[in-house]
């Protein structure tokens, strides 16, 4: 009989469990598995249709900053100057000189953005040599595009700051920020806040003309 302690005697040692051997075909396929979980982990993020608004909603996307160390989102700087890509090709913001450009910085919740994008829209359509450019900051394109049409402002030019580099860069802290560039890439005019009437934006125009 085996000590007793206390008047209890101790548990028997536990059976060893017998050793069970996987076949082969089965370690084959959880180790395939294994693999093939890596390399998507590693793969996934570079794919076009994972990037954050990448092509959905059709809405180009900010692409490339162009570096300039005059630039700067004041008034007689330089404009920042960046690349938007889409499906109808790419656009740099310098491609728009010659005309006055209107960037105007907003999201779809953003309430005075909502209500100043009718007027930025009047204005696009009424002058054939202003262009105004929306850059979303950090929302989806399925979103934005969506937004743009159910108002029918079919004059404006979305693009999508889906990191908020172009965003920084201006400066902009605060939703709506506009700027009024004139013919030559220079910040003429800078709006903080809105919404902003049709007669603000006029206003604005004029100083970049």
């Amino acid at each position: 009989m085996g000590e007793q302690i206390g008047g209890h005697r101790p548990p028997a040692p536990a059976a060893a469990l017998p050793s069970v051997a996987l076949p082969r075909w089965i370690a084959a396929i959880f180790i395939g598995a294994i693999a093939l979980a890596s390399l998507t982990a590693l793969v996934w993020p570079s794919l076009p249709f994972t990037r954050p608004g990448a092509g959905d909603g059709d809405v180009p996307v900010i692409a490339a900053q162009i570096e300039d160390a005059a630039a700067a989102g004041r008034v007689g700087a330089p404009a920042p100057n960046f690349t938007w890509s889409g499906s109808g090709g790419s656009t740099r913001l310098s491609d728009l000189r010659g005309g006055v450009v209107i960037v105007n910085f907003w999201a779809t919740w953003c309430v005075p953005c909502r209500q100043e994008m009718p007027a930025l829209d009047r204005i696009a359509r009424s002058e054939p040599d202003v262009t105004v450019v929306e850059v979303d900051l950090q929302e989806s394109g399925d979103k934005v595009r969506s937004f743009i049409d159910q108002l029918g402002l079919d004059r404006l030019v979305p693009v999508l700051d889906t990191d908020g580099a172009t965003t920084r860069r201006f400066g902009v802290l605060s939703l709506p920020s506009t700027f009024f560039i004139d013919r030559d890439g220079l910040i003429r005019h800078v709006e903080l806040g809105g919404p902003l009437s049709d007669a603000q934006i006029r206003q604005g125009l004029a100083k970049a003309r």
